[in-house]
């Protein structure tokens, strides 16, 4: 991956999709214990991208505790900053890892810290978190009865609009939503079949490209519509005549989809399964 010319970066907005793909490598690195690697792979990465920090792979966090494990002298001051002030990391739980817990020390103040903690919480916007509460709410209650098709109708409009309005609801802008039920890619997958979800994966994609939704969320959209269309397995009130869902297996080529699952910046369908039997493995 090579940085290019900066003038022309600087005028044109980075497409993160690599970005996601590179992580998926470090991540796979990390897991093998090629640490040396992984830290050379998000060195890299992180000289051409804003650096994120997916809950599900933490690769700043990553990034910062590679350094210290392997004594690299990078300036680890503004990655914990960012941790903690954009991406919701408490303080409570950086101290956890005891690697860091001198190096917060040496940098930081403790008012310092509780400022950063305090910026996050001034910048998350409250009224539009409160919006998705009362959408997953509303979720979960629907599921199995009557109005459940139209409020995934209802769901998905809301969210165009306040994507649209109020920017993607990544973390720096809605905090870290977990703790409160708020999941969005479950949300996402109940999208199938309504009427705008070619218009809000357009969005989605969108999204991912710049770096603000998770390519999961993405997984988790077009999960729904495998289900619904390639497997014929419709949701429960799609028939309203019977209580369980009903599949037919379809013989799709595989190949097919992990291109389109690299296209939108996920990995292949093999490798949360082989990360998996992996970990198992290490943990036995």
């Amino acid at each position: 991956m090579a940085a290019g010319n900066p003038e022309k970066q600087a005028t044109q907005e980075l497409n993160y999709i690599p970005y996601y793909l590179e992580i998926y490598k470090a991540d796979s690195l990390m897991v093998i214990k090629k640490d040396e690697e992984a830290f050379q792979k998000l060195d890299s990465l992180f000289k051409i991208y804003h650096p994120i920090n997916q809950e599900a792979y933490s690769e700043l966090l990553n990034y910062v505790l590679l350094s210290e494990k392997l004594k690299k002298t990078i300036d680890t001051k503004p990655y914990l900053e960012s941790l903690i002030k954009d991406w919701g990391l408490t303080v409570k739980e950086l101290k956890k890892e005891s690697a860091l817990t001198q190096i917060l020390k040496n940098n930081f103040s403790d008012t310092e810290l509780l400022a950063l903690e305090q910026q996050h919480n001034e910048n998350i916007d409250w009224e539009y978190r409160k919006l998705l509460k009362e959408m997953s709410i509303i979720d979960q209650s629907s599921r199995r009865k009557q109005e459940e098709p139209q409020v995934d109708e209802d769901n998905i409009r809301k969210l165009i609009h306040l994507i649209r309005t109020k920017g993607y609801p990544d973390i720096p802008t809605v905090g870290r939503t977990g703790n409160e039920n708020i999941i969005l890619p479950v949300i996402y997958h109940h999208f199938a079949r309504a009427d705008e979800y070619k218009e809000f994966r357009t969005l989605l994609l969108e999204n991912i490209k710049k770096g603000k939704a998770a390519p999961f969320e993405m997984k988790m959209l077009m999960l729904g519509k495998y289900e619904l269309v390639y497997q014929q397995k419709y949701f429960e009130q799609t028939t309203r005549d019977t209580i369980r869902s009903r599949g037919i297996t379809t013989h799709y080529p595989k190949d097919t989809f992990n291109i389109r699952r690299r296209n939108i910046g996920l990995p292949t369908l093999e490798y949360d399964q082989w990360k998996a039997n992996l970990m198992k493995q290490n943990n036995n």
